[in-house]
């Protein structure tokens, strides 16, 4: 049931990312958000597979939950954008750290395939939300 749901959202984000927002309509970023936000989609590309498939081991759970973490705590005191734009930063972020903190903490009341459910979605909005040059999605 959970890996029918992890396929779904990610179908679902590639439809996003596909039809997404032309760059006018999108929010701006700055370098500070650009860097984080790939680190955080390398990270999380890295550890896909070990979380969807159940495999990865919990000190390494704990890295990436950390690592994630710096990352967010980077763009959140670097990034110059204010009001509105750093608004939608936050709930990302927050949406992310989520993940992170699942995947770490697994079995909580999130399971770890949640969690890195919840970071794909979170990347998939960050892609029709805000313009990024260059971004590549997950898959």
């Amino acid at each position: 049931m959970r890996r029918g749901l992890l396929v779904l959202a990610l179908l679902v984000s590639a439809v996003f990312v596909a039809t997404g927002a032309r760059a006018e309509d999108k929010l701006p970023t700055d370098e500070i958000v650009r860097t984080e936000m790939k680190v955080i989609r390398d990270l999380t590309l890295n550890a896909h597979t070990l979380v969807t498939h159940r495999r990865m081991p919990p000190v390494d759970a704990k890295t990436f939950h950390q690592r994630v973490k710096a990352a967010v705590e980077r763009l959140r005191t670097g990034t110059g954008l204010d009001g509105g734009v750093r608004d939608e930063l936050e709930n990302l972020t927050r949406d992310i750290l989520v993940g992170a903190e699942a995947i770490a903490r697994s079995p909580s009341s999130m399971e770890a395939i949640d969690g890195i459910v919840s970071i794909d979605e979170a990347l998939a909005r960050y892609a029709t939300r805000f313009d990024h040059p260059g971004w590549q999605p997950l898959r």
